[in-house]
């Protein structure tokens, strides 16, 4: 890879580069010539007396050889027109020459962007492969490359587009502001070129200056920070000791060393800009007076070829100035892009190596190892002097403790640990001498929790399969391995919580609407109807918040959201229309003051303050001091404040739900308040926020719920022993006998997936995708690839073995007839009646007869 930036593009998109420079050269700089030459025309028209006749677009230019007073060498001679024609000539040409030189400028940004954008494509691509080739060992360095990579793209602005064209388009523009001075009068040209040169290095020192400026800025700021942080972080210290004055007297003294340190940055910006003030003034002077000087013969130059020799030195100073803007990008990432070029071809060589021809993967064989010795830096475990074979396809059993090597066996055996000593064969053929995607595919490897990616389940089980197998992503080629993994039950439970779109999908919303329907019946014949309470328009519902059970339905976008709820305008309105405000914030107080009471001795991080608590530990401390500020409700604060404690705790109060907290704040006439602040609500809502809330309705679908509650038309009793095992089994039995289950899970299995949340529920959420899930999805990403032998090194030694042999019988059963190496904890697991083709123990690091 190039260690220069700017070749390193041109490499890269050579075609778009050199048509972005053909066209900018090509055609730009005649466009110009032809613009300045008829403005020259335009204001020798001006100037001219209205008897005086010229040529149009004449090109001609003294030669400095010639004698004095000799005739102009002609390269152009013109057009003879009258005045009048001549200006509506050089407009016409003029509107023309504008409208051809935007279209040229549309292109080459165009195509100095599609050459930004294959440069960084490469750069990604070449960055991309060598990560990926990596080895293990090689985690950090590769990160550091990332990281790299990350600043590089953050500096480089235009760079790679705009790198060869700017500087063209500046030696362009210069050599046009020379020719035209040439043309109006020889004597121009060292003034012109003295003034470009001038113009450039002036801008060239304010732009150091600036950057100088804007770096000392951030670390002003950055100073500045740390020194507030570490105030805040002696305050325990500042406050027993009295030491305030001190840290006054020190944060000032830092304050006037960085003010000390700008001034002197400023002054020396103003120095930098001074000069370029007074070249503004003096060129154009110094310009006018060598143009009038008339010593040596020398005649005044014309009012027109003065203009336009002015246009082209003012296109020059602009091109010249953003050329050195680019160069000071360039140098900002040139040692970065450097890095990246001596980093890359280090970490290719920390990779195995590869044999020159890759070898094909056989269809059986027998797996052997020959003196092999490892280490394992994920498990911490090695392994020395292995000597083994096993037949395969067959299905093989690894014994042994964790620590002891079975794992480590296992990522040997599935080629994804490196052999410190010996080799791994199958075949015959070392597994290092394969492709590692085929040799992936062909055996697989299931040992640890899954590494999740943004998007669906389903997309995560199909993590690195959906490339080698059309089809595997249907719901119903999924679902028996669902069941071997054991992720049947959450993909389903997900499913129960996803939502419908009527929209795109009219005829599921219908028969949701009409399983309804058959889930109110099979709950009145199994009587279980009172395990649901329904979403009735005239009672308060006791599964659902005081919010909730205002708005009677679902929000939809952020108008209605939870958190935002309280601050609404309207609602705050209807709540005062219905005298309600006072009482929620009362509610809202002793919530906080029973949360306070029960959550005391609990630290912020704590998983059951985050699962139970109905504000987050971020507002803690407002409420702490709010009820300390206020025993009883009374007293409320006046003005800003005294509103944002009320919006506070309403919206606490909002949050709040009897069954579910059992605080005792909600008896039955707040209950009848509630409901009738709900029939408000719905009466008196607005056109414009008629979208925002999509409101429950016996006979459709409501979007915006989950599919349980669209089933259900209400919410499972809370109250109830057993009750939503004993509805979800009848809700699931109707699904069945309605041919629903499928899209149940598909549901299920487009849910989303936050790789940092474990699946974006709470951390003990029911279906919060957990260690053990990750571990099945990891399994399953093994079995969707239907692998020739699929390698399972999960650490079973947590669970019994009335668990591990019904899961090891289906595993068993679904790689029947292929390969099969499953790690155990010891051999109480394994089942006589169905015994393995064989039994390998590892102890002591090595393998022993089992």
């Amino acid at each position: 890879m190039d260690r220069e930036p700017i070749v390193f593009t041109w490499r890269s998109a050579p075609t778009e580069h050199g048509l972005a420079l053909a066209l900018t050269l090509g055609l730009g700089g005649p466009l110009a010539l032809l613009a300045l030459l008829c403005l020259r025309d335009l204001v020798g028209v001006l100037a001219a007396a209205p008897d005086h006749a010229d040529a149009f677009l004449r090109v001609a230019a003294a030669l400095p050889w010639r004698p004095a007073g000799s005739e102009p060498f002609v390269l152009l001679e013109g057009w003879a027109y009258p005045a009048a024609e001549r200006a509506r000539l050089a407009f016409l040409l003029l509107s023309g020459t504008a409208v051809a030189a935007a279209a040229l400028a549309w292109g080459v940004a165009r195509l100095c962007f599609l050459a930004q954008s294959r440069t960084v494509e490469r750069l990604n691509a070449h960055v991309t492969d060598t990560i990926l080739r990596a080895p293990p060992a090689a985690r950090d360095d590769a990160r550091a490359l990332s990281q790299g990579v990350g600043d590089l793209l953050a500096r480089i602005d235009t760079l790679f587009g705009l790198g060869l064209v700017v500087p063209a388009l500046a030696l362009g523009s210069t050599l046009l502001a020379l020719g035209l001075a040439w043309l109006a009068a020889p004597r121009l040209v060292p003034t012109v070129a003295v003034g470009i040169a001038a113009a450039g290095l002036a801008r060239a020192l304010i732009q150091g200056r600036m950057q100088a400026r804007s770096a000392l800025r951030l670390r002003s700021g950055a100073t500045f920070e740390r020194a507030l942080t570490d105030l805040i972080r002696r305050m325990p210290a500042v406050r027993a000791h009295g030491a305030a004055s001190f840290e006054r007297t020190r944060l000032a003294a830092k304050g006037e060393a960085a003010r000390a340190a700008l001034a002197r940055a400023e002054a020396a910006l103003a120095y930098a800009r001074a000069p370029s003030v007074a070249l503004a003034i003096l060129l154009p002077a110094i310009v006018v007076a060598d143009a009038l000087w008339q010593g040596d013969n020398g005649a005044p130059v014309a009012p027109g070829a003065l203009v336009a020799t002015g246009g082209g030195f003012a296109l020059a100073v602009v091109a010249l100035a953003v050329a050195l803007h680019l160069r000071t990008i360039h140098r900002e990432v040139a040692p970065i892009f450097r890095s990246i070029a001596q980093a890359l071809p280090a970490l290719e060589g920390r990779g195995p190596a590869r044999p020159a021809r890759l070898a094909a993967f056989p269809e059986v064989g027998t797996l052997e190892a020959h003196g092999v010795g490892a280490y394992d830096p994920a498990t911490g475990e090695r392994l020395g002097a292995v000597d083994l074979a096993v037949a395969m396809p067959g299905h093989v059993a690894i014994l042994g403790e964790r620590g002891g090597g079975g794992r480590a066996l296992a990522a040997l055996l599935a080629g994804q640990l490196e052999p410190t000593a010996g080799s791994v064969t199958y075949g015959g053929i070392d597994l290092r001498a394969f492709e590692p995607e085929e040799r992936a595919g062909r055996i697989a490897l299931a040992g640890a929790e899954a590494i999740l990616v943004e998007g669906s389940l389903r997309q995560n089980i199909l993590y690195g399969a959906a490339s080698r197998q059309s089809g595997t992503g249907e719901t119903d080629d999924l679902l028996p391995i669902l069941a071997v993994t054991g992720l049947d039950a959450i993909v389903y439970a997900r499913g129960l919580e996803g939502t419908v779109d009527p929209s795109a999908e009219p005829g599921l919303a219908r028969a949701v609407v009409a399983a309804r329907h058959a889930v109110r019946a099979a709950l009145a014949a199994d009587k279980a109807g009172r395990l649901v309470e329904p979403f009735d328009p005239g009672r308060y519902n006791h599964q659902a918040t005081v919010g909730e059970n205002i708005l009677f339905g679902e929000a939809v976008g952020p108008a209605f959201a939870p958190e935002r709820i309280a601050a609404h305008p309207y609602l705050r309105a209807v709540l005062e229309a219905e005298d309600l405000t006072r009482p929620l914030a009362e509610v809202g107080l002793q919530v906080a003051r029973s949360l306070g009471e029960i959550f005391a001795d609990l630290p912020d991080d704590h998983p059951l303050f985050d699962a139970f608590s109905l504000f987050p530990a971020s507002e803690r401390g407002f409420f702490e001091d709010l009820v300390a500020r206020m025993p009883e409700a009374k007293a409320w604060r006046r003005g800003p404040a005294g509103q944002r404690d009320r919006k506070r705790l309403i919206g606490l109060a909002l949050r709040y739900s009897e069954t579910r907290h059992r605080l005792g704040l909600v008896d039955a006439a707040f209950e009848t308040r509630i409901v009738a602040a709900r029939h408000a609500f719905a009466r008196m809502l607005p056109p414009s926020l008629r979208g925002s809330i999509e409101f429950y309705d016996p006979a459709t679908l409501t979007a915006a719920a989950s599919l349980e509650e669209n089933l259900l038309f209400g919410r499972i009793n809370g109250e109830e022993a057993g009750a939503e095992a004993r509805v979800r089994a009848l809700v699931r039995q109707v699904l069945a006998d309605e041919g629903l289950e499928p899209a149940v899970y598909r549901l299920g299995l487009d849910s989303r997936v936050e790789p940092g949340l474990g699946g974006g529920g709470a951390s003990l959420g029911e279906n919060a995708i957990g260690p053990r899930e990750r571990v099945a999805i990891d399994l399953a990403r093994c079995l969707v690839r239907q692998p020739d032998i699929a390698v399972v090194a999960i650490a079973l030694e947590d669970r019994k073995v009335e668990e591990i042999r019904p899961r090891l019988a289906a595993l068993r059963a679904a790689r029947a007839g292929r390969g099969l190496i499953v790690c155990l904890p010891d051999a109480a697991v394994l089942d006589e009646a169905t015994p393995f083709d064989a039994v390998l123990r590892v102890e002591r690091n090595t393998v022993v007869a089992a």
